[in-house]
C-alpha cells in the first residue's frame, strides 16, 4: 500500500492541501497516520476517498449529501436503492437551482435591456434598479 505526504496526496487527488485538511476536520476523510518523524502519511484509501469526494463535489453535491453517502458506504450490504434515493434527492436540488438560474437569467436580461450606454454610471438604469428596495428587479 502506498503512503503519501499531504502534498503528494493533493497532487494525485487533484484536491488542494487546505481542502484536504478541511475534509479531515469535517470527518469526511480519516485523519492521517503520524510517523515517528511527525509527518502525516495518507494511504490509498485516503486517495480513493478524496477522489470520491471530488467527483461528488463536481456534481454539485453539498458536503452534507457527501456525508450521507459516506454513511451509506459504511453499510455495504444495504440495498443500492438508498444510494438511488440520495441521487434522486440531489437531482431535485439541481432542478431547483436550474429554475433559480433561469429566473436570474431573465432578471439580468431585463436589467440589460434598460441599459442606455450613453449615460454616466450615476444615471445608469441598471445601477438604479439594483439599488431599489424590493425583492424583485423591476
Amino acid at each position: 500500500m502506498m503512503k503519501y505526504l499531504i502534498g503528494e496526496l493533493a497532487k494525485k487527488s487533484q484536491v488542494a492541501v487546505d481542502t484536504i485538511r478541511f475534509y479531515e476536520k469535517r470527518g469526511l476523510l480519516l485523519p492521517a497516520k503520524r510517523a515517528e518523524n511527525n509527518y502525516r502519511y495518507y494511504d490509498d484509501d485516503a486517495l480513493d476517498q478524496l477522489i470520491f469526494i471530488r467527483h461528488c463535489r463536481e456534481l454539485g453535491m453539498s458536503l452534507h449529501e457527501i456525508e450521507d453517502l459516506n454513511e451509506l458506504l459504511k453499510q455495504p450490504q444495504q440495498q443500492c436503492k438508498v444510494v438511488d434515493q440520495a441521487i434522486e434527492e440531489h437531482l431535485g436540488h439541481i432542478q431547483h437551482k436550474i429554475q433559480q438560474f433561469e429566473k436570474f437569467k431573465m432578471q439580468l436580461e431585463q436589467l440589460r435591456a434598460r441599459c442606455q450606454s450613453t449615460t454616466t454610471i450615476d444615471d445608469c438604469k441598471i445601477i438604479q434598479s439594483l439599488k431599489q428596495h424590493s425583492d424583485e428587479v423591476h
